[in-house]
């Protein structure tokens, strides 16, 4: 059976439950007692399912409490309105007549009983969301995990390489500063890639960036910094956290695919920190010709992460055209 088969089977047993509950306090079961209590049942479900499916998902994740506010009091008073068209079809169906008139306190007492199973959904959407939340951690733990085991399987030891960078650093000094730095930096990447995971499978903005930039500083070397490529930065990240390696996978496409050495056409990618979200793009020219074929994680396996690590708080854009290939993310920092 599928999660959202038992899931399902679990409300409508809670729903069944419920309903015995009202039969079982009631003396009989007639006109009278589908009136006064199952004509009430319509109105909650609908009002807790619309809470929690899409009102708190949308409007309180989002921070937006005056317009949720007003919404649910919509919901409240369409949800009084239910009750009544329920009992219209439920009396045709029994050919009985309405028993109690619709007034002011049929209406609070509806109304009451609402406002009761909006604060269940809130408490039931609350508590299933940080259950979510919680899986969610584990699986991007599980995934930062498996992902190291799985570049030390496949790589030499990671310090023999750490040590023979270091010796080939020291070495290297007396003849080429910029070759000993090209070391350097190539040290520090492999060290990033296995070493460097923070709070909850995050990293530093900072070290990421720093990350792409000695990606981009080595490639230059290689081709003797005859690369265009326009890096540019704005805000402060020094206050943020990133999953690690996430923003290389679209570098790493541009560099494969792009012009390199165009003047007219450079790489050009963009990093923008606010309070509330991370906004990064990377545009290149395509490159004339046969392609080189990838051999990174590929762009479904980054939005596999971002849904890992921020489920419904990322937008990822990806326009492939003829000659252009644009990327542009939009983390949002926050739930």
């Amino acid at each position: 059976m599928s999660t959202f088969s038992k899931l399902a089977a679990a409300h409508l047993l809670a729903w069944t439950v419920y309903v015995l509950v009202i039969a079982l306090g009631a003396d009989e079961l007639d006109a009278d007692f589908i009136q006064k209590n199952i004509s009430s049942l319509l109105p909650v479900v609908f009002i807790f399912y619309c809470n929690m499916l899409y009102l708190f998902p949308r409007f309180l994740q989002k921070q937006q409490y005056v317009k949720l506010i007003f919404l649910l009091l919509a919901v409240n008073i369409i949800g009084v309105a239910l009750r009544f068209v329920f009992l219209e079809m439920m009396l045709k169906i029994m050919n009985a007549h309405l028993i109690f008139p619709f007034d002011s306190i049929t209406f609070w007492n509806q109304f009451r009983m609402n406002l009761l199973f909006t604060g269940v959904s809130f408490a039931y959407w609350y508590a299933r969301r940080n259950y979510e939340i919680g899986k969610r951690q584990q699986r991007l733990e599980k995934e930062v995990l498996d992902a190291r085991l799985k570049a030390l399987k496949n790589q030499i030891n990671p310090h023999f390489l750490y040590n023979t960078l270091s010796f080939l650093y020291t070495r290297s000094l007396p003849v080429s500063e910029e070759l000993s730095g090209t070391i350097a930096r190539l040290s520090a990447m492999l060290r990033y890639s296995l070493d460097e995971v923070e709070e909850e499978g995050k990293v530093a903005l900072e070290k990421e960036v720093a990350h792409l930039k000695n990606f981009i500083d080595i490639h230059q070397f290689r081709f003797n910094h005859k690369l265009q490529v326009i890096f540019e930065t704005n805000g402060n990240i020094s206050r943020h956290q990133i999953m690690p390696l996430l923003l290389i996978t679209f570098v790493e496409n541009a560099f494969k695919h792009g012009k390199l050495q165009d003047a007219a056409y450079p790489i050009q990618i963009k990093l923008c920190t606010t309070d509330k979200e991370i906004l990064f793009s990377v545009m290149n020219k395509k490159m004339a010709g046969v392609k080189e074929k990838s051999s990174g994680i590929g762009l479904q396996n980054v939005r596999n992460r971002l849904d890992l690590a921020y489920p419904h708080r990322y937008t990822l854009a990806i326009d492939d055209k003829n000659e252009e290939f644009s990327v542009h993310l939009s983390l949002m920092l926050h739930p």
